[in-house]
């Protein structure tokens, strides 16, 4: 009787344990990822944008849901304050088996995921090699998952861009701090790229990303890694294969094509696709309220 009472004592602390918010790095798959992880319930893991982003600029704007689950971001490899391996140690198979590590470190059985524009890939990837490992997905403003929409984003990129774009790029690049490495001039020039990314351009001031201190030694293992993956990805045949619900959230004024997402929800089994007409790349900063209503009712309903 004693020994059982231990042993569901020692099961209590180990859940109690678990529940408690945690910031800092954890070994996973071989490397070191940073995680901060808030709230109660049941767990989302947030997948950040990039290649190169990181959690910085997700969790203010995303933590409001923490209210209703446990919400667990975390920094990819060669990415924030996440360790950089060899470029050898860098692809979309080694992000997706991070995943799954983390699924394990959480010790769920399946995972609710949220991903943001190219987190899209990672997250559709390990729903391919992971079918039965994922409980739900959102893909919020997703890169497409082919390269045939290049082109056309490229032009809608184009439509929005000014001279005083290419002036303050100018500036940047050229700057001391730039040539240097300096987080922070890198931090300037990442930023500016999406200063047309807003239905309202007041909006712009409210993204915040916090870079780190080897921005650009990381930045060059992930390209170097990611590179020739990227020229030619294609997982529209892939996603015909998602058994489980996917929710699309698309910003009418992103330079991502609505075609993009229109043509991922066809293929997939339980797909649906929601645009927010006053939205750009940035749901969650443009049109918060429906972003978290959004997410929530596709969550709880089962």
């Amino acid at each position: 009787m004693k020994k059982l009472l231990s042993l569901l004592l020692f099961f209590f602390f180990v859940r109690t344990l678990s529940a408690q918010d945690f910031e800092g790095a954890k070994k996973i798959n071989g490397t070191s990822l940073y995680f901060k992880i808030i709230g109660k319930g049941d767990p989302i893991v947030i997948i950040h944008g990039g290649p190169g982003m990181n959690h910085s600029y997700l969790m203010p704007h995303l933590k409001d849901l923490s209210k209703k689950y446990r919400l667990v971001f975390y920094d990819q490899r060669a990415s924030g304050k996440s360790a950089t391996p060899s470029p050898d140690s860098i692809s979309l198979k080694f992000f997706t088996d991070d995943l799954e590590a983390i699924r394990k470190d959480l010790g769920v059985e399946k995972l609710n995921l949220l991903s943001h524009s190219w987190g899209a890939l990672p997250a559709v990837a390990y729903g391919i090699q992971y079918p039965d490992k994922v409980n739900k997905m959102i893909l919020c403003n997703p890169t497409p998952l082919s390269r045939e929409f290049d082109k056309e984003m490229l032009e809608n990129q184009k439509k929005k861009a000014s001279g005083k774009d290419s002036t303050d790029r100018s500036i940047i690049i050229g700057s001391k701090g730039f040539r240097s490495g300096e987080p922070d001039a890198y931090k300037k020039l990442l930023i500016l790229t999406f200063r047309h990314s807003f239905y309202d351009p007041k909006n712009y001031s409210k993204l915040q990303l916090d870079l780190p201190a080897n921005y650009r030694a990381a930045s060059q293992a992930l390209m170097t890694g990611l590179g020739k993956e990227m020229e030619g990805y294609n997982f529209i045949e892939g996603v015909k294969t998602f058994s489980f619900p996917v929710l699309i959230l698309h910003g009418a004024a992103d330079a991502i094509p609505l075609g993009a997402s229109t043509l991922a929800q066809s293929k997939m089994q339980k797909a649906s696709l929601q645009v927010f007409n006053k939205s750009g790349h940035f749901i969650f900063i443009d049109q918060p309220g429906r972003f978290n209503s959004a997410v929530n009712s596709f969550l709880s309903n089962r």
